[in-house]
């Protein structure tokens, strides 16, 4: 996971990720609903039924896309499986927070350093050298919550940077930049980036992870079997469930000829 050439860490998009789901978004239209939180999912024999805070929508079959903990913020009826219940409740999400650090040019790289680091003794314990082709030096860091979250946005900043100080050196001391995110503050899906499970979580209950719920189907970068916790876990696992709904809707429009 924490590999760069040839893992999970090699690339990064010019126009950031968000700039896929933009352009994904404008392809689908006004079939994108957003700022409609999902509170309750029903079924019965032939559809399902998905209550939102401002509409409620019908469909053959639901694919969900939430994070194991996060399925237990939906009202599902039929009530889900003991083993899917126990998959909610030790699969919690992990607890990382993000900065970035910007730098007119990548000094480190002038000494011969990578940007790559990883420490125990403070704040921030990995950095990475994410900056772009022609342009700035940046450094992303992840940092501990524990001594990170509830401090202020000042306090974290000056954290942060002395920590890169201690490893980089006095240009550190001086960006032109900084921004940060706190994954566990976050109110409607709070930890990152992907679950922290429970010893013998999965022998227990890692089947409930791709096992559908009667016409409820579950996608995610957790369910990919590869790749987790990653953009690409999420696409393979996107991928693989349309391919298992669209044989279930191939098989139900065979059976109705």
């Amino acid at each position: 996971m924490l590999a760069v050439e040839g893992g999970q860490q090699q690339d990064r998009i010019t126009e950031t990720t968000q700039e896929i789901a933009n352009r994904l978004a404008e392809q689908l239209g006004d079939r994108v609903v957003l700022d409609s939180r999902v509170g309750r999912i029903s079924q019965d024999d032939n559809s399902v039924t998905v209550h939102t805070d401002s509409a409620v929508i019908n469909a053959k079959y639901a694919i969900v896309t939430a994070a194991p903990e996060h399925r237990a913020y939906i009202e599902f009826q039929p009530a889900l499986p003991e083993k899917a219940q126990g998959l909610t409740r030790t699969w919690p999400m992990g607890a990382l927070s993000k900065a970035f650090v910007a730098y007119e040019k990548p000094f480190w790289r002038a000494e011969g350093l990578s940007g790559e680091a990883l420490t125990d003794t403070g704040t921030a314990f990995i950095t990475f050298d994410v900056s772009p082709d022609d342009g700035p030096g940046i450094l992303m860091v992840f940092c501990a919550p524990r001594v990170y979250d509830g401090f202020s946005p000042e306090i974290r900043r000056s954290r942060v940077i002395q920590q890169l100080v201690d490893l980089y050196g006095a240009q550190a001391s001086t960006p032109i930049d900084y921004v940060d995110h706190c994954w566990g503050t976050e109110p409607f899906a709070p930890g990152g980036p992907h679950p922290a499970v429970a010893p013998y979580a999965s022998v227990s209950y890692g089947s409930a992870l791709t096992e559908p719920h009667g016409r409820i189907h579950w996608s995610g970068t957790e369910t990919a079997g590869e790749w987790v916790g990653t953009m690409n876990g999420a696409v393979l696992s996107g991928l693989h469930t349309a391919e298992q709904v669209a044989r279930r809707l191939s098989v139900e429009g065979a059976a109705s000829e």
